[in-house]
C-alpha cells in the first residue's frame, strides 16, 4: 500500500522537526510526500518558499518521492480539499503554542482541519524541545491514550496498535471522568471495559499500563501525564458527535493541542490507520 503524506508549510515550521518525523513516521520505498502552500490572497507570493525548497531537497538527497504544490484561497478548505483528493493518508502539520490573537487565528486553521480532515492528522509542535536522542526509535518510545470509555474513542485501538507495534512503543491507556453526574453502575461499567480493552492490547505483545483517574479535569491530567511520563507522542480520538458531547470532546483535544510539549496523533470517529512504518 502506498503511503500519501500531506505537509501543509507557511514557512514558520522547524525544518529540522519536519524532516525528523516525516522520516520516522513511515517507509521511504512506499510513500509519497506533497509539501503544500496556500496562498490566501491573489497577488500575495508563496510564504516560506526556500523554507519549502529546504525540506525537499533534504528530502530528495534521501531519495525521498516529494513534489511541492501551491494553492490559492482559503487555508483550511484548500488544505482539506487537497487532502480528499490525493487521497492522503496522513496530514502532517504543526502548530506554535503562541498566545492570545495569534493563537486564536493559527490554532483555528489546525482545528478545523482536524475536525474535516478525512485522515488522521499527525500535529508537531515547532517550539518544543528538540529530542535529545535524535535515533527514531525514541522518536515514539511512549505512547499516551486518553480515553472515554466510548466506542467512538476506542475505535482508535487498532491502529494505535499497529502504530505501537511498528515502533516498539510502550502504551499507556489513561481516562479520567469528565460527567459527574455519572450513576456509579456506568462508572463501574467503563472501568471493566477500560481494563479489558488494556488487557487485549497487551496480548498483542506490547507493552501496556491503565492509568485511571477521577479528578475530572481531563486537559490538566492530560497535560500534567504528558510531563510527568515522558510522553513521546500522543493518540487522540474526536468523536464527531453533534450538541454538547462534541463541544466537550472537542475544547479537551483543542486545550491538548494548545499546550501539550510532544506530537499528537489525531483520528477522526472513524479512524483509518496512519502509515506504518
Amino acid at each position: 500500500m502506498e503511503n500519501k503524506i500531506l505537509v501543509p508549510l507557511d514557512g514558520t515550521e522547524s525544518v529540522g522537526e519536519i524532516l525528523l518525523y516525516v522520516k520516522s513516521i513511515t517507509p521511504r520505498e512506499t510513500t509519497r510526500i506533497v509539501l503544500l502552500n496556500v496562498i490566501p490572497q491573489a497577488g500575495e507570493a508563496a510564504s516560506g518558499r526556500t523554507h519549502v525548497d529546504e525540506i525537499q531537497n533534504a528530502l530528495v538527497r534521501d531519495d525521498w518521492t516529494v513534489r511541492h504544490e501551491t494553492r490559492m484561497g482559503n487555508p483550511v478548505d484548500e488544505i482539506v480539499k487537497f487532502a480528499i483528493l490525493m487521497p492522503a493518508t496522513m496530514l502532517l502539520m504543526s502548530t506554535h503554542g503562541r498566545s492570545g490573537l495569534e493563537r486564536v487565528r493559527e490554532g483555528s486553521v489546525t482545528e478545523q482541519v482536524l475536525r474535516q480532515s478525512p485522515c488522521p492528522v499527525f500535529i508537531l509542535h515547532t517550539t518544543r524541545v528538540e529530542p535529545a536522542d535524535q535515533r527514531t526509535e525514541e522518536l515514539f518510545k511512549r505512547i499516551l491514550v486518553p480515553l472515554d470509555g466510548t466506542s467512538a474513542s476506542a475505535a482508535i485501538l487498532e491502529c494505535v496498535e499497529r502504530f505501537a507495534t511498528a515502533h516498539d512503543s510502550e502504551v499507556i491507556l489513561f481516562h479520567d471522568e469528565m460527567d459527574s453526574n455519572l450513576p456509579e453502575e456506568d462508572r463501574a461499567a467503563i472501568k471493566v471495559l477500560l481494563q479489558d480493552q488494556s488487557v487485549a492490547l497487551a496480548n498483542t505483545g506490547l507493552k501496556v499500563s491503565l492509568d485511571l483517574s477521577t479528578y475530572r479535569r481531563p486537559i490538566m491530567e492530560i497535560l500534567n501525564k504528558i510531563d510527568t511520563l515522558n510522553i513521546s507522542l500522543v493518540s487522540m480520538a474526536t468523536h464527531g458527535d453533534s450538541g454538547f458531547r462534541r463541544a466537550l470532546d472537542e475544547s479537551v483535544t483543542a486545550e491538548v493541542i494548545r499546550h501539550a510539549n510532544c506530537p499528537l496523533l489525531v483520528w477522526s470517529a472513524k479512524p483509518q490507520c496512519p502509515p506504518i512504518a
